[in-house]
């Protein structure tokens, strides 16, 4: 999604300005203001982009959205099973996945309303579909945690196909109620990847982590979990077997380090899922093709000078 653009920083005056937002707890370090507002420069759209965090979507989250240069949002951690009485309407997606992570605005005056949207489970199909993956009908796609992104992770694996779901999430309960979501796709809920790995029989060719990585460290993960993809082919990561991990700090994660010393697996960053998803929020927001090499570009330079 996306296309390389030539930056244009003259301001198109026409166009009414706007603001964006993310809105979420502990985002102070948010790449996603560099990426939005790198697209933004480079198509000359007068539009901001900038950081709201809280802990909980609070009166000053209802204040923002009120306004009439709102624009949207991205909504991220712990707000996206939250933000859905402050809008107006949320599509089927973000109904089924039961996670808002892009509020879009539409219209103007009266007739202004905001849509809730999901953008995460294209990012995270499009991570998946970058390793080739294999016979995904007869394989396993285990999603540890059963938050807003373990949802929308649930729904990537259904419209792949997936053959079984595996959630691997401490409360069990909580786990199993997100399983009831997709009850297109068989599925099992553990408390721990030791229990996962004795009561599966699938190979597991997909995992979306979706826990903050400071919660794991190397030694609580079992190197079976990555058993499945170690029958290499000729152009390497084997049946595209990945990890795709959603933290995108540190750099690299446990679960990458695991994965990285067991053979055949592809290893997609939160960083690249951030990417692809910004991609859809940038093009609903605008109506315009995202700018990729522009804002990759942006991104990837923020993200060092960050290291």
């Amino acid at each position: 999604m996306g296309a390389h653009t030539t930056p244009d920083l003259t301001t198109d005056q026409t166009i009414p300005r706007r603001n964006y937002f993310i809105f979420g707890d502990n985002i102070s370090q948010s790449l996603s203001p560099t990426l939005h507002n790198a697209g933004f420069r480079a198509l000359g759209l007068p539009y901001h982009y900038s950081i709201h965090q809280t802990p909980s979507v609070d009166s000053t989250v209802a204040e923002i959205v009120k306004q009439p240069d709102f624009g949207g949002a991205s909504v991220t951690f712990p707000h996206k099973l939250h933000i859905a009485p402050l809008l107006d309407a949320i599509t089927p997606c973000a109904a089924e996945i039961g996670a808002i992570n892009t509020i879009v605005a539409q219209g103007e005056g009266g007739h202004r309303r905001l849509l809730g949207d999901n953008t995460d489970w294209i990012g995270i199909k499009n991570c998946i579909e970058r390793s080739k993956p294999k016979n995904l009908e007869s394989c396993a796609a285990l999603v540890l945690g059963a938050g807003g992104a373990a949802r929308a992770a649930c729904y990537a694996f259904q419209v792949l196909g997936v053959g079984k779901l595996i959630v691997v999430n401490r409360t069990v309960s909580k786990g199993e109620e997100m399983a009831s979501h997709f009850p297109t796709i068989p599925s099992q809920v553990f408390a721990t990847f030791d229990e996962a790995l004795a009561g599966n029989s699938m190979p597991i060719r997909i995992i979306v982590a979706c826990v903050p990585a400071e919660n794991m460290e190397e030694h609580q993960i079992p190197k079976e979990l990555f058993s499945s993809g170690s029958s290499e082919t000729s152009s390497g990561g084997g049946d595209g077997s990945v990890l795709v991990e959603m933290a995108y700090k540190p750099q690299v994660t446990a679960m990458m380090k695991v994965a990285t010393s067991c053979s055949g697996w592809n290893i997609c960053r939160g960083i690249d899922v951030l990417e692809e998803q910004a991609y859809g929020q940038f093009e609903m927001w605008t109506g315009r093709e995202a700018p990729a090499t522009v804002m990759r570009e942006a991104m990837r330079e923020k993200a060092k000078a960050n290291m």
